[in-house]
């Protein structure tokens, strides 16, 4: 398993940005997945800016990501239902360069499900790179969200194409701690 190191950029949308945006690009390719997040009890991974998660998808995958300036260190891991399953009862990954990058920060601490967050995702090549646009849904809020994965020229001239104002974008997973952090 290699890491992998990807150009991310994003901003927010506005609901009616995100309505706009699906009408003029429906056709494209659209799935369904569900994060689940996973940390310690004291949040120590999400302390050193690093996030774990299982995808859910047609597969399960084990994602661990770490922010590298504008770049993001991305390791992967396919698991069974079973694999997660044994993770929530257990609070331990699977064997694996995951669980190594982990466990270096949070020693034997256990592991758990935090929140889950879903994301219909309209997606397709644009330019060099390409384009996702996003709809989550986590613990009772919605938001809209527009990537692009290559150069950020190439990004800002996507948002003075597609007559949309850059507003700063943080992880979903950030945004979805300060919601969680508004209901506790």
């Amino acid at each position: 398993m290699e890491p992998s190191l990807v150009a991310e950029f994003k901003t927010l949308l506005s609901e009616e940005e995100y309505k706009r945006l699906v009408q003029k690009y429906k056709g494209n390719p659209v799935d369904l997945q569900t994060n689940h997040y996973l940390d310690t009890e004291r949040f120590s991974l999400k302390a050193t800016e690093a996030s774990l998660r299982v995808r859910e998808r047609d597969i399960l995958t084990l994602t661990y990501k770490r922010k590298k300036g504008y770049n993001i260190q991305d390791l992967r891991l396919n698991i069974t239902s079973s694999e997660f399953e044994a993770i929530k009862e257990t609070g331990v990954l699977p064997e694996s360069d995951i669980a190594n990058e982990v466990a270096s920060i949070i020693g034997d601490q256990k592991l758990f499900n935090f929140m889950s967050l879903s994301t219909e995702r309209l997606f397709f090549k644009y330019g060099n790179g390409m384009i996702f646009i996003d709809k989550s849904s986590y613990l009772g809020v919605v938001d809209y969200e527009l990537e692009y994965y290559d150069g950020k020229k190439e990004f800002l001239q996507l948002l003075s194409d597609l007559k949309i104002k850059y507003k700063k974008s943080d992880k979903k997973i950030k945004r979805a701690y300060t919601a969680l952090k508004d209901i506790l």
